[in-house]
Protein backbone atom coordinates (compact mmCIF):
# COMPACT_ATOMS: atom_id res chain seq x y z
CA UNK A 1 0.00 0.00 0.00
CA UNK A 2 2.86 2.40 0.76
CA UNK A 3 4.12 1.91 -2.80
CA UNK A 4 0.70 2.95 -4.14
CA UNK A 5 0.69 6.21 -2.18
CA UNK A 6 4.31 6.93 -3.11
CA UNK A 7 3.47 6.43 -6.78
CA UNK A 8 0.42 8.66 -6.46
CA UNK A 9 2.48 11.48 -4.96
CA UNK A 10 5.01 11.15 -7.75
CA UNK A 11 2.21 11.49 -10.28
CA UNK A 12 0.80 14.50 -8.50
CA UNK A 13 3.97 16.47 -7.97
CA UNK A 14 6.69 15.15 -10.29
CA UNK A 15 4.90 13.98 -13.40
CA UNK A 16 6.45 14.86 -16.78
CA UNK A 17 6.00 18.46 -17.82
CA UNK A 18 3.32 17.86 -20.43
CA UNK A 19 1.75 21.10 -21.54
CA UNK A 20 -1.72 19.63 -21.01
CA UNK A 21 -1.33 19.00 -17.29
CA UNK A 22 -3.22 21.09 -14.73
CA UNK A 23 -3.52 21.12 -10.96
CA UNK A 24 -6.60 21.71 -8.81
CA UNK A 25 -6.72 22.48 -5.09
CA UNK A 26 -9.96 22.39 -3.18
CA UNK A 27 -12.13 21.74 -0.16
CA UNK A 28 -14.58 18.92 0.60
CA UNK A 29 -17.76 18.93 2.67
CA UNK A 30 -20.01 15.92 3.08
CA UNK A 31 -22.49 13.95 5.11
CA UNK A 32 -21.50 10.51 6.37
CA UNK A 33 -23.19 7.23 7.06
CA UNK A 34 -21.87 3.99 8.50
CA UNK A 35 -22.69 0.36 7.70
CA UNK A 36 -22.23 -2.26 10.39
CA UNK A 37 -23.87 -4.03 13.30
CA UNK A 38 -25.24 -0.77 14.76
CA UNK A 39 -26.65 0.67 11.54
CA UNK A 40 -30.37 0.89 12.28
CA UNK A 41 -32.00 0.81 8.86
CA UNK A 42 -35.40 1.77 10.31
CA UNK A 43 -34.01 5.13 11.46
CA UNK A 44 -31.32 5.84 8.86
CA UNK A 45 -31.12 9.61 9.43
CA UNK A 46 -30.16 9.11 13.07
CA UNK A 47 -26.84 7.64 11.88
CA UNK A 48 -25.98 10.53 9.53
CA UNK A 49 -23.08 12.73 10.62
CA UNK A 50 -20.67 15.11 8.82
CA UNK A 51 -17.11 15.69 7.68
CA UNK A 52 -14.77 17.74 5.53
CA UNK A 53 -11.29 17.93 4.10
CA UNK A 54 -8.99 19.11 1.35
CA UNK A 55 -7.85 17.64 -1.93
CA UNK A 56 -5.36 18.08 -4.75
CA UNK A 57 -5.96 16.79 -8.28
CA UNK A 58 -3.56 16.44 -11.19
CA UNK A 59 -5.03 16.03 -14.66
CA UNK A 60 -3.03 13.55 -16.73
CA UNK A 61 -5.12 14.18 -19.86
CA UNK A 62 -8.70 15.34 -20.58
CA UNK A 63 -10.16 12.09 -19.25
CA UNK A 64 -7.84 10.75 -16.55
CA UNK A 65 -6.68 12.36 -13.33
CA UNK A 66 -5.22 11.38 -9.95
CA UNK A 67 -6.45 12.85 -6.68
CA UNK A 68 -5.28 12.84 -3.08
CA UNK A 69 -7.62 13.75 -0.21
CA UNK A 70 -7.13 14.30 3.50
CA UNK A 71 -10.49 14.08 5.26
CA UNK A 72 -11.89 14.13 8.77
CA UNK A 73 -15.30 12.57 9.34
CA UNK A 74 -17.54 11.51 12.21
CA UNK A 75 -19.51 8.27 11.94
CA UNK A 76 -22.03 6.92 14.43
CA UNK A 77 -24.58 4.18 14.98
CA UNK A 78 -27.11 2.94 17.49
CA UNK A 79 -29.47 -0.02 17.69
CA UNK A 80 -31.69 1.57 20.34
CA UNK A 81 -33.41 4.62 18.87
CA UNK A 82 -36.70 5.84 20.39
CA UNK A 83 -39.62 5.14 18.07
CA UNK A 84 -37.65 2.70 15.90
CA UNK A 85 -37.37 -1.07 15.89
CA UNK A 86 -34.70 -1.79 18.49
CA UNK A 87 -32.23 -4.57 19.07
CA UNK A 88 -31.98 -5.75 22.66
CA UNK A 89 -28.21 -5.20 22.61
CA UNK A 90 -28.79 -1.49 23.35
CA UNK A 91 -25.36 -0.63 21.91
CA UNK A 92 -24.21 2.64 20.34
CA UNK A 93 -20.98 4.34 19.29
CA UNK A 94 -19.40 7.27 17.56
CA UNK A 95 -15.97 7.56 16.00
CA UNK A 96 -13.88 10.30 14.43
CA UNK A 97 -12.15 9.07 11.28
CA UNK A 98 -9.09 10.67 9.67
CA UNK A 99 -8.24 9.33 6.23
CA UNK A 100 -5.65 9.82 3.53
CA UNK A 101 -7.11 8.72 0.19
CA UNK A 102 -5.56 8.30 -3.20
CA UNK A 103 -7.76 7.61 -6.24
CA UNK A 104 -7.73 7.56 -10.01
CA UNK A 105 -10.62 9.38 -11.71
CA UNK A 106 -12.02 8.98 -15.21
CA UNK A 107 -14.25 11.63 -16.79
CA UNK A 108 -16.91 10.36 -19.16
CA UNK A 109 -16.48 13.38 -21.42
CA UNK A 110 -14.09 16.29 -21.87
CA UNK A 111 -15.01 19.55 -20.19
CA UNK A 112 -13.64 23.08 -20.46
CA UNK A 113 -14.40 26.74 -19.85
CA UNK A 114 -14.60 27.92 -23.46
CA UNK A 115 -17.90 28.75 -25.16
CA UNK A 116 -18.35 25.46 -27.04
CA UNK A 117 -16.92 23.13 -24.39
CA UNK A 118 -19.02 20.80 -22.29
CA UNK A 119 -19.56 22.33 -18.86
CA UNK A 120 -20.52 19.13 -17.02
CA UNK A 121 -19.39 15.53 -16.88
CA UNK A 122 -20.08 12.42 -14.84
CA UNK A 123 -16.98 10.65 -13.49
CA UNK A 124 -15.96 7.44 -11.75
CA UNK A 125 -13.17 6.89 -9.24
CA UNK A 126 -11.41 4.20 -7.24
CA UNK A 127 -8.23 3.67 -5.27
CA UNK A 128 -6.92 3.03 -1.76
CA UNK A 129 -7.07 4.80 1.58
CA UNK A 130 -5.37 4.68 4.95
CA UNK A 131 -7.52 5.73 7.88
CA UNK A 132 -7.50 6.05 11.66
CA UNK A 133 -10.61 5.57 13.78
CA UNK A 134 -11.44 5.32 17.49
CA UNK A 135 -14.88 4.03 18.59
CA UNK A 136 -16.34 5.61 21.73
CA UNK A 137 -19.52 5.07 23.74
CA UNK A 138 -21.42 7.40 26.06
CA UNK A 139 -22.05 6.27 29.61
CA UNK A 140 -23.23 8.45 32.48
CA UNK A 141 -22.79 11.61 30.39
CA UNK A 142 -19.14 10.85 29.53
CA UNK A 143 -17.57 9.42 26.37
CA UNK A 144 -15.18 6.48 26.75
CA UNK A 145 -12.73 4.86 24.32
CA UNK A 146 -13.92 1.32 23.70
CA UNK A 147 -10.82 -0.47 22.43
CA UNK A 148 -8.91 -0.38 25.78
CA UNK A 149 -11.95 -1.93 27.51
CA UNK A 150 -11.74 -5.20 25.51
CA UNK A 151 -15.52 -5.47 25.35
CA UNK A 152 -15.32 -8.79 23.49
CA UNK A 153 -12.33 -10.14 25.41
CA UNK A 154 -9.63 -8.89 23.02
CA UNK A 155 -6.20 -9.34 24.56
CA UNK A 156 -7.37 -11.30 27.61
CA UNK A 157 -5.72 -14.63 28.44
CA UNK A 158 -9.14 -16.19 28.96
CA UNK A 159 -10.08 -15.41 25.33
CA UNK A 160 -7.04 -16.13 23.13
CA UNK A 161 -9.27 -16.36 20.03
CA UNK A 162 -10.35 -12.70 20.42
CA UNK A 163 -7.70 -10.77 18.49
CA UNK A 164 -6.84 -7.18 19.34
CA UNK A 165 -7.84 -4.93 16.45
CA UNK A 166 -5.82 -2.03 15.10
CA UNK A 167 -7.20 1.52 15.01
CA UNK A 168 -5.24 2.16 11.80
CA UNK A 169 -6.64 0.35 8.78
CA UNK A 170 -6.69 0.43 5.00
CA UNK A 171 -9.70 0.43 2.73
CA UNK A 172 -10.90 0.71 -0.85
CA UNK A 173 -12.69 3.96 -1.74
CA UNK A 174 -14.78 3.97 -4.91
CA UNK A 175 -17.79 5.76 -6.28
CA UNK A 176 -19.15 8.23 -8.79
CA UNK A 177 -19.67 11.95 -9.10
CA UNK A 178 -20.78 14.82 -11.29
CA UNK A 179 -18.55 17.82 -12.04
CA UNK A 180 -19.48 21.36 -13.14
CA UNK A 181 -17.32 24.05 -14.72
CA UNK A 182 -18.27 27.22 -12.83
CA UNK A 183 -15.73 29.47 -14.55
CA UNK A 184 -12.27 29.29 -16.04
CA UNK A 185 -10.69 28.75 -12.63
CA UNK A 186 -13.41 27.15 -10.51
CA UNK A 187 -14.95 23.67 -10.53
CA UNK A 188 -17.60 22.06 -8.33
CA UNK A 189 -18.34 18.36 -7.84
CA UNK A 190 -21.06 16.30 -6.23
CA UNK A 191 -19.77 12.90 -5.18
CA UNK A 192 -20.94 9.65 -3.59
CA UNK A 193 -18.00 7.70 -2.21
CA UNK A 194 -18.16 4.30 -0.52
CA UNK A 195 -15.33 3.16 1.76
CA UNK A 196 -14.97 -0.61 1.81
CA UNK A 197 -12.86 -1.61 4.84
CA UNK A 198 -11.14 -4.76 6.10
CA UNK A 199 -12.18 -4.41 9.73
CA UNK A 200 -15.39 -5.29 11.57
CA UNK A 201 -14.58 -3.02 14.50
CA UNK A 202 -15.48 0.50 13.35
CA UNK A 203 -18.24 0.20 15.99
CA UNK A 204 -16.34 -2.09 18.44
CA UNK A 205 -18.94 -4.80 17.77
CA UNK A 206 -18.08 -8.02 15.94
CA UNK A 207 -17.90 -11.26 17.93
CA UNK A 208 -19.57 -12.73 21.02
CA UNK A 209 -20.41 -11.74 24.56
CA UNK A 210 -17.84 -12.70 27.18
CA UNK A 211 -18.18 -13.46 30.87
CA UNK A 212 -18.88 -10.13 32.60
CA UNK A 213 -17.08 -11.20 35.80
CA UNK A 214 -13.91 -12.06 33.88
CA UNK A 215 -14.11 -8.79 31.95
CA UNK A 216 -14.66 -6.73 35.12
CA UNK A 217 -11.73 -8.44 36.85
CA UNK A 218 -9.38 -7.65 33.94
CA UNK A 219 -10.62 -4.28 32.66
CA UNK A 220 -12.86 -2.95 35.43
CA UNK A 221 -16.62 -2.58 35.97
CA UNK A 222 -16.93 0.06 33.23
CA UNK A 223 -15.80 -2.48 30.62
CA UNK A 224 -18.43 -4.97 31.79
CA UNK A 225 -21.13 -2.29 31.77
CA UNK A 226 -20.35 -1.18 28.19
CA UNK A 227 -19.95 -4.71 26.86
CA UNK A 228 -23.51 -5.71 27.83
CA UNK A 229 -25.98 -2.82 28.07
CA UNK A 230 -29.19 -4.80 27.78
CA UNK A 231 -30.15 -4.29 31.41
CA UNK A 232 -30.28 -0.53 30.89
CA UNK A 233 -33.45 -1.15 28.88
CA UNK A 234 -35.15 -3.19 31.57
CA UNK A 235 -34.06 -4.44 34.98
CA UNK A 236 -35.93 -7.66 34.21
CA UNK A 237 -33.49 -8.71 31.45
CA UNK A 238 -30.87 -11.32 32.29
CA UNK A 239 -27.23 -10.65 31.40
CA UNK A 240 -26.23 -11.96 27.98
CA UNK A 241 -24.97 -15.51 27.97
CA UNK A 242 -21.22 -15.76 27.29
CA UNK A 243 -20.60 -17.11 23.80
CA UNK A 244 -23.82 -15.76 22.28
CA UNK A 245 -23.41 -13.49 19.30
CA UNK A 246 -22.90 -9.79 19.98
CA UNK A 247 -22.11 -8.95 16.36
CA UNK A 248 -21.76 -10.41 12.86
CA UNK A 249 -18.11 -11.44 12.45
CA UNK A 250 -18.55 -12.54 8.81
CA UNK A 251 -19.25 -9.00 7.57
CA UNK A 252 -16.78 -6.13 7.71
CA UNK A 253 -17.93 -2.57 8.37
CA UNK A 254 -17.96 0.28 5.86
CA UNK A 255 -18.77 3.98 5.61
CA UNK A 256 -20.11 6.38 3.01
CA UNK A 257 -19.41 10.02 2.09
CA UNK A 258 -21.98 12.05 0.14
CA UNK A 259 -21.30 15.72 -0.55
CA UNK A 260 -19.76 18.53 -2.55
CA UNK A 261 -16.28 19.82 -3.27
CA UNK A 262 -15.06 23.08 -4.77
CA UNK A 263 -11.66 23.41 -6.40
CA UNK A 264 -9.47 26.08 -7.96
CA UNK A 265 -7.66 25.29 -11.22
CA UNK A 266 -4.04 26.27 -11.85
CA UNK A 267 -3.24 26.47 -15.55
CA UNK A 268 0.26 26.44 -16.93
CA UNK A 269 0.98 29.65 -18.80
CA UNK A 270 1.86 27.67 -21.92
CA UNK A 271 -1.09 25.27 -21.56
CA UNK A 272 -3.09 25.08 -24.80
CA UNK A 273 -6.64 23.88 -25.05
CA UNK A 274 -6.94 20.09 -24.80
CA UNK A 275 -8.16 18.53 -28.02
Amino acid sequence: MSKFFASLLLLLFFASESQAQRLEYGFNGFGTSYFGELNNTTAFLNNVRYGGGVHIRRHLNPWWSVRADVNWARIAGSDNIPGAVVDLRNLSFRSDVVEFTGVFEVNLRQIGHRRNDYKTTPYLFGGLNLFRFNPKAEFGGEWYDLKPLSTEGQGLLEYPEAEVYSLTQMGIPFGAGFRWVLSKYWRMSFEVGYRLTFTDYLDDVSGVYVNSNILAANRGPLAAALADRRQELSTGLEPAQPGTFRGSPRNDDAFLFVGFSVSYVLFKKTCPRWK
